[in-house]
């Protein structure tokens, strides 16, 4: 995802194997300019601040043009869309993936959610994008692919995806959804055994109409022989907890749970069957009092004796985040210092509101590991990726160290995919959804918008350590 430019506007992205096809008539053996620039990645400027080069443009030649990664994490590829391989392939250059170029013609996906059942890799995502006509897929996507040590790709290489399909060949919706103008998104996938034993792929889902009203919510289970989630249980309007975020699990005492991290791992739910159904059995992770729902003018804040925040693990009981948390602080409700949430980065000393991310276990650390990006950026609103540790959990993920960055372009809802770390956990590799939906940029970059990328970050770079909790 490098870009190109010729003085005329002429605009190149590099594909996933680093290449550009340059083929214009008209510049065939011209020395051609081309400036150089990508998210994270930068090109030596010249005297006059030009970062770029210029090429003598003669068929069947190439050239390689260097850049530095400002980013900690390594950008390997994307891996949804098309054309991931499109330079390459015109250059008759062969691919390591089944699929280079178009795979269940996908065009753009949103929001990864994964886990592991038995071999393979049960991947879903949201909106899905179509070649034939500008709607595609609004009811939830899903693919398999082989763990990378029982016959898949390795993970810098790629994920070699085998999507679900209708009988057009096109990525098949994961619910049945007869209500017009309505979207079916899924929160919180995991894994869970029902009472007779069986593990399944258990996640909450909600119909509603993109960011506006939801109809309806609930748990649904994947039914793997039909390929296709089936809801089993609808939670009443107005549940104040339910699955939402990327989903982990953690032994407290003798009760193991299911946490959901938004990224901050402020909510949970017994690991158990009968719970998970129940809405009522799940607990929040905060400041407010006993069923309370969060009214930002007149929150019921539960305090000590002595005026304290009083955080606790409360039933029916609505979490405050870290926007709503900055939201409670500027309306003088919460004194700056006071709330459970008191992120900042590292390296500039400021505060941050996190958006989303995940949180997984680190076995090379040995600690709980968050990838979680930023809302209300200097650089990208969204787009911003940081890297937090913690001993514990819930944790206070108080330093925080960023990883990835973009020129106003969006990168939400990141998650490591612990299922593909390297090296005892030296290596871990996420993803996440590049869009121009919510950033300051009006153009999208061709065939990478509106799809996942995956990073890979080195746990050992010199440049983590200081947020690394001691």
């Amino acid at each position: 995802m490098i870009e190109l430019r010729t003085t005329n506007e002429i605009r190149l992205v590099t594909d996933n194997a680093g290449w550009v096809a340059f083929d214009e008539p008209g510049l065939v053996g011209q020395k051609v300019f081309f400036s150089v620039e990508g998210h994270g990645y930068e090109f030596a400027a010249d005297g006059f601040g030009n970062r770029g080069h210029a090429l003598e443009v003669r068929p069947g030649e190439t050239a390689q043009l260097k850049v530095k990664r400002i980013n900690v994490a390594e950008r390997l590829y994307r891996v949804t869309g098309q054309g991931q391989f499109q330079h390459a392939t015109r250059l008759g250059i062969p691919s390591p993936w089944k699929h280079p170029n178009l795979n269940a013609q996908v065009m753009g996906q949103d929001s990864t959610q994964a886990v592991v059942l038995g071999d393979r890799v049960l991947w879903t995502w949201g909106d899905t994008a179509r070649v034939s006509y500008p709607l595609g897929n609004f009811a939830t996507s899903g693919a398999w692919s082989k763990l990378p040590l029982k016959g898949g790709l390795a993970p810098s290489t790629g994920i070699d995806q085998q999507y679900i399909v209708d009988e057009t060949g096109f990525s098949k919706p994961m619910f049945s959804n007869n209500q017009s103008g309505t979207v079916v998104w899924i929160h919180g996938l995991f894994t869970l055994k029902d009472n007779q034993g069986e593990l399944n792929a258990v996640t909450h889902y909600s119909v509603r109409e993109g960011l506006g009203k939801e109809h309806r919510s609930g748990i649904a289970v994947f039914d793997e022989q039909n390929e296709r989630f089936e809801p089993i249980s609808e939670f009443p309007v107005g549940t104040k907890l339910f699955p939402r975020g990327q989903a982990f699990r953690h032994q407290t005492g003798d009760q193991e749970y299911i946490y959901f991290a938004t990224p901050y791992p402020m909510l949970r739910v017994p690991a158990k069957w009968d719970s998970v159904l129940d809405p009522q059995q799940y607990e929040a992770w905060t400041c407010l009092e006993e069923g309370a729902n969060l009214d930002l003018k007149a929150p019921r804040l539960a305090r000590t004796a002595d005026g304290k925040l009083d955080y606790a693990w409360r039933k029916d009981t609505a979490i405050v985040d870290a926007e709503q948390q900055h939201r409670l602080e500027q309306s003088g409700k919460i004194q700056p210092a006071e709330g459970w949430i008191q992120t900042v980065d590292a390296s500039q000393g400021r505060s941050l509101i996190l958006h989303r991310g995940s949180v997984r276990w680190n076995a090379y650390l040995a600690r709980w590991v968050m990838i979680a990006n930023e809302i209300y950026g200097d650089e990208s609103n969204l787009g911003e990726v940081y890297f937090l540790t913690s001993k514990s959990i819930p944790g206070r993920w108080e330093k925080a160290r960023k990883i990835v960055t973009h020129n106003k372009y969006t990168f939400y809802n990141p998650v490591q995919h612990a299922f593909l770390d390297e090296a005892d956990g030296k290596l871990i590799y996420f993803d996440g959804t590049y869009t121009k939906q919510f950033s300051a940029t009006q153009v999208a970059t061709p065939r990478y918008d509106y799809n996942t990328i995956m990073y890979r970050l080195d746990l050992s770079d010199e440049r983590l350590k200081s947020v690394i909790e001691p």
